[in-house]
């Protein structure tokens, strides 16, 4: 017999003082990963993310992140990201989400600060072990257990933690001007505007803010106004009943089929054919 003991006093993960709310668990293999979650944000909850296998680059806030297997990536709430995947990059994934989170110190439902990097790069041991665990979190959800999918997303956030603070995540620098970009784009994209309404709204040139944009963000100011679009299509998609012309407008676009061909061209599958598909399979 092998028996072993608990050495310390048991401390809540992240200096919780109540239990966060688990909200979801989904699995990706590196098939499904073909149709991608394409730029997004959520208001009231936390994703947590870990990359199983494959390549690709994931933007998160505008910044560019090599994904590959190891990635551990933390989406705070309001944080845009775009986890672009598809036949020639397939990704496998296991993620959590979370909401009524309050970390002493941060805003509601952040669980890192907005300056830290947003991914650490775990050991294969790491992997392994963190992956198990959202093996056992999903299993116990999918048969009905909630308590203890509960007690098993606090297991999550303690490694968590463990893993941040030995990777010791560097705080990420913050470009103030493409900062300034992605926020105009952010609060404006489902509006009608032009790349010179744009840099005036700013005061720069058009040629200095495509230049700054696909700098840092990766895309030209026009492709990412797309793919937020695309990407705030999606969450209507997967979180409402609306209509898929209804869904088209609210995302800025007049015409149902215009968006039909921006969206499958995007994501790999039209507007409905990417809800039913995500009913039946997230």
């Amino acid at each position: 017999m092998i028996q072993c003991f608990v050495k310390k006093e048991y401390e809540a993960p992240f200096g919780l003082t109540q239990m966060p709310r688990l909200i979801s668990v989904s699995r990706t293999d590196e098939k499904a990963s073909a149709h991608p979650r394409v730029m997004h944000a959520h208001d009231d909850l936390v994703e947590i993310v870990l990359v199983r296998g494959g390549e690709s680059r994931y933007f998160v806030g505008g910044t560019p992140y090599a994904a590959r297997r190891g990635d551990l990536f933390i989406f705070n709430s309001r944080v845009v990201h775009d986890e672009p995947s598809g036949p020639d990059r397939p990704v496998a994934t296991a993620s959590l989400a979370l909401g009524g989170l309050q970390v002493p110190g941060l805003r509601e439902n952040a669980l890192i600060p907005e300056q830290a990097a947003p991914v650490c790069h775990l050991s294969e041991a790491q992997t392994l072990r963190l992956g198990r665990l959202y093996d056992v979190l999903f299993d116990e959800l999918t048969a009905g257990g909630d308590d203890g999918a509960h007690h098993l997303l606090m297991a999550i956030l303690t490694l968590v933690q463990q893993f941040l603070a030995v990777s010791g995540a560097a705080a990420a620098d913050a470009n103030l001007f493409a900062q300034r970009i992605k926020d105009y784009i952010d609060r404006h994209f489902a509006e009608e505007f032009s790349l010179q309404q744009m840099a005036d709204a700013l005061r720069v040139s058009p040629y200095h803010l495509a230049h700054m944009c696909k700098e840092t963000t990766g895309y030209s100011p026009l492709q990412y106004v797309l793919r937020r679009r695309i990407g705030e299509a999606q969450t209507l998609l997967i979180t409402t009943d609306l209509p898929v012309t209804r869904i088209a407008a609210i995302v800025g676009y007049d015409n149902p089929s215009h968006f039909n061909a921006q969206f499958s061209k995007a994501v790999g599958m039209p507007p409905r054919a990417f809800r039913l598909e995500y009913v039946y399979h997230k």
